[in-house]
């Protein structure tokens, strides 16, 4: 027992640097499901439960038994979805090394089990050679990938992950019509009516069925976004 309670003094000490020091953005819940005490409470800035049971109420789970969340930033989606839904493999992919790190420290704090996370980047050849999943999220990602490599590469890994998808595709993303932003006029493709241009530009990739479910808030401003479960 004080074994297993020293080796867990190093992961719980890095997540408190990071909190203290602000290393990362912390805009998603800390999963704590025993309880450890953090400092700098009150850190998270996006309500992320109510899209978690967006999900969890809009998707057959006797058809998912593994699931990727790609930019999972602190893991708050893979954990609390994995928990519910007793997964079999939940992986989380991020980019930001610490936000990776981060969770990763969790898992083993937590003592949770067929559950990790890899620091990538993804790209078309990597969503070419990675393997396939029951159902993945791709939540706020999109419009980074659109500013930062260009609509054509970004339209390239959304259809290289239509096919690695076996059941469902959770999707949100910034908007045209969120306006301030460093990639906002980088979604000028979208319009006026964004909501439309993505709806039918999932139908597009191949989707059968997608659904607007709802529309939530970010912690950038008081624009709403659109949040789409997407079948095959």
């Amino acid at each position: 027992m004080i074994r297993e309670l020293i080796k867990k003094i190093a992961p719980w000490a890095f997540i408190n640097i990071v909190r203290v020091f602000n290393l990362t953005e912390l805009y998603q819940p800390t999963y704590n499901v025993k309880g450890y005490f953090f400092f700098k409470k009150g850190l998270k800035k996006r309500n992320s439960y109510d899209r978690v049971m967006a999900i969890q109420d809009n998707v057959d789970f006797s058809k998912v038994d593994t699931y990727l969340d790609i930019g999972s930033q602190i893991g708050y989606f893979v954990f609390e979805l994995a928990e519910k839904n007793n997964f079999t493999i939940a992986q989380g992919y991020e980019m930001n090394k610490v936000s990776c790190a981060y969770s990763n420290a969790l898992v083993y704090l937590n003592d949770v089990e067929n559950l990790s996370f890899t620091n990538c980047k993804v790209s078309p050849l990597f969503v070419k050679k990675m393997p396939g999943f029951d159902m993945i999220s791709f939540l706020n990602v999109f419009h980074h990938i659109v500013h930062f490599d260009g609509f054509d590469v970004a339209d390239q890994v959304m259809r290289a992950l239509y096919s690695k998808v076996d059941s469902y595709f959770i999707f949100e993303t910034g908007q045209f019509d969120e306006k301030g932003f460093y990639w906002s006029e980088s979604l000028s493709f979208m319009g006026d009516t964004p909501t439309s241009w993505l709806h039918d530009y999932l139908i597009d990739i191949g989707y059968k069925t997608v659904t607007i479910i709802d529309e939530y808030p970010t912690h950038l401003s008081d624009k709403t976004r659109v949040f789409f479960v997407c079948s095959k």
